[in-house]
Order: structure tokens, then sequence, then C-alpha cells
């Protein structure tokens, strides 16, 4: 497993520092990073956002992968992993999990953590996850932090939880 963390600090209440990540469309956040393209959205997230959600996410026009919420701890984590990687782009991927923690350090100032582990497919694949992970994610992470944060200090529009249909 490889992992690459990044902090940042808001300024913004601790509901919205929390909700920020999850609830805001997700192409506003990952909007790419040298090769690495922006997002394309997602499908299928009626329960996005709820305990144990899940949503498939687009990637060169097709489905990538499912991403499904593990754990959430109201105005402080998140746990969420990317599971079922649909394309060869992801070969060397068997799971990626992320978390996101909240911590407030004074009034409507929060410390926003992310933390993406990458679980590779065996020993052949590792340094190529290492060289992914290293070299283009943690660049792709670090530009997503600071949409975060941009999205967080201006009023962000939340897309979730969406209303159930009747």
């Amino acid at each position: 497993m490889i992992s690459k963390s990044h902090s940042i600090m808001i300024n913004s209440q601790i509901e919205i520092c929390f909700k920020t990540p999850i609830y805001c469309d997700v192409k506003e956040i990952m909007t790419g990073y040298g090769p690495l393209p922006a997002s394309e959205g997602v499908i299928d997230d009626y329960t996005w956002a709820n305990p144990k959600g899940c949503r498939t996410v687009l990637a060169f026009g097709k489905p990538l992968c499912t991403e499904k919420i593990i754990s959430r701890e109201e105005n402080s984590y998140w746990k969420y992993e990317l599971i079922n990687f649909q394309q060869s782009t992801f070969f060397f991927v068997k799971k990626v999990i992320g978390e996101i923690t909240i911590n407030e350090s004074k009034s409507d100032q929060c410390k926003v953590e992310t933390r993406y582990t990458f679980v590779h497919k065996g020993i052949l694949s590792w340094p190529i996850t290492f060289l992914f992970v290293h070299l283009l994610w943690s660049g792709l992470q670090k530009k997503g932090i600071n949409n975060i944060k941009k999205l967080a200090e201006n009023n962000p529009s939340f897309m979730y939880p969406k209303a159930k249909s009747s």
C-alpha cells in the first residue's frame, strides 16, 4: 500500500468544511493535473453522501470504478473506497481508500486533511503505483484540496444528498 496526505486550513464553518468534499460536484474538485484529465462526473449517485452510499465514477467517456462510502462521522471524518476498476488505465490498482479528516482549530476555521491509500495488485505493480502516487496523484490531490478550500470559503452549492424520487 502506498499513501499520500495533504492538508489545508479553510476559513469556513465546520459543517461546510465537512460537507464540501463529498456534497459538491466532483467536477469542481478534481479538475485535472498534468496528463490526468479532469473528472467527467458520476452516474448512479442516488445514495451518495449517505452512510454506505455509492456512485459510479466516469473517465474517458465510460465507467471507471465504483466509489463507496465506508464511514461517516458527522463534522469530523469521511472514509470511502474506489473499487471495481473497469478500465485498463488503472491495471495496477486493486482499490483506493480515501479519507478526509476535519478538525476545527477555531471558530470558522478548520484544518482539512485528505489521505489516499492505493492498494496495488501485486509486487510487480508496486513500482508503477509508487510512481503514479508520487508523481501524478499527489499533484491532483493537492489541486483538489485547494479547490475544496475555494468552494468551502465561497458558499458552495451542494448536489447531495439527492431527493428521493417518488
